[in-house]
């Protein structure tokens, strides 16, 4: 599993822990991945790790509470896919199946791809369709084999819908391919895909069940909804939940999680540990980490809280559609009430407006209005 990077996109959260250990429902993302890879049978994990890969390996360990034997191995600085692969090298050393560790999939698509590659000896890619493949790996397709690649193709480039799932089975030859490929700057694998497709088939499996990517920060939200559509509610024995709260479905409750009287948590809300929900607050449609205090009358609305943070009383993030800039790149009319960074405080009657990203360790004045982006360590006052 490639899961190295640092995930800019997703800051302020990731300044100070791995994409892969967002939250998706009770579960940190890339233990998803690796219950599906158990249900095929990868009982030896690779784990290519860098950023704050200390919180990956704490929590994964050996592998020995999933049944599994994982290694790991550093990628010291963000080079690319493909060089991260090649990390692996000595390790993997033959034929294998990678898949990014940003990406959830069903088990079924990685049992297709082993078949799949045990029948032909060739290398095999998954593609599943999007409705707007410029944010992806286009792939065009011929014959069930890969006829191009072109990352985040310009719309009059497009030629299909199908782009590259992230999951692959290769075999050993692969990591010649990489060394050899051209490139400048980062060396990422669809560098590679492109020069080796010159010279060998890359067969495609194509895909059309649960494919969930954590690239944005209102992916956590998607993600979360994903993995939580259809499912109970599920709340800790350890968590109290007061007899006059509300509890809609799905909701996920974490560890000595209190929620008081009158408050009212509906559909798609995570709830991480040790979080207090105070009175009479109303919760749609977010994910809160641990260690944060929600007091009474908020109403929050589409929208991610980091760790340890404190939103006022009768304090509102809004919801609803924005254009949000992340990384240099606007993106339009997004379904993203807001982010509110770790560690920070919104006085009372502060209200977020739609899109508002908000960095670690900001603490807001009563009675503010916020829009846009806030630095870290900020100190906003009313006015």
């Amino acid at each position: 599993m490639l899961a190295a990077g640092e995930g800019s996109r997703l800051r302020p959260l990731t300044q100070t822990r791995p994409k892969a250990v967002l939250p998706i429902a009770e579960k940190p993302l890339l233990e998803h991945i690796l219950v599906a890879l158990k249900a095929v049978g990868m009982d030896d994990i690779i784990l290519v790790v860098g950023h704050k890969r200390e919180r990956i390996q704490s929590h994964f360990k050996n592998g020995e509470e999933w049944n599994v034997d994982i290694e790991y191995v550093v990628q010291n600085s963000p080079r690319g896919t493909g060089d991260a692969l090649l990390e692996a090298e000595h390790k993997a050393g033959g034929d294998c199946l990678v898949i990014n560790g940003d990406r959830i999939v069903e088990p079924e698509l990685l049992k297709e791809l082993i078949d799949r590659y045990q029948s032909t000896g060739d290398a095999c890619v998954a593609v599943t369709e999007v409705e707007n493949p410029t944010a992806y790996g286009a792939v065009t397709v011929e014959n069930e084999n890969v006829d191009d690649i072109q990352e985040k193709p310009d719309p009059h480039e497009i030629t299909s819908n199908l782009v590259n799932a992230g999951v692959y089975a290769f075999g050993a030859d692969i990591f010649a391919a990489i060394r050899q490929t051209d490139h400048y700057g980062e060396l990422k694998l669809t560098d590679t895909l492109r020069e080796y497709i010159r010279d060998h088939p890359l067969h495609t499996v194509q895909y059309d069940g649960m494919w969930l990517e954590l690239s944005r920060p209102w992916d956590l939200l998607a993600v979360n909804d994903g993995v939580l559509s259809g499912t109970d509610s599920t709340v800790a024995s350890s968590a109290a939940v007061h007899d006059d709260a509300t509890l809609g479905s799905p909701v996920v409750v974490g560890n000595h999680s209190r929620i008081q009287p009158g408050a009212r948590i509906f559909h798609d809300v995570v709830i991480g540990d040790n979080v207090t929900i105070g009175a009479n607050a109303v919760i749609t449609n977010a994910v809160i980490l641990e260690d944060t205090v929600i007091k009474p009358g908020a109403v929050i609305s589409d929208c991610i809280i980091g760790s340890g943070s404190e939103i006022g009383t009768l304090t509102s993030v809004e919801g609803g559609r924005a254009d949000v800039q992340v990384d240099g790149e606007l993106y339009t009319d997004v379904k993203f009430g807001g982010l509110i960074g770790d560690n920070v405080t919104l006085g009372g009657n502060v209200t977020v407006e739609p899109g508002t990203i908000v960095g670690n360790d900001v603490h807001i004045e009563s009675g503010s209005t916020l829009s846009g982006r806030i630095p870290g360590e900020a100190h906003v006052f009313r006015g």
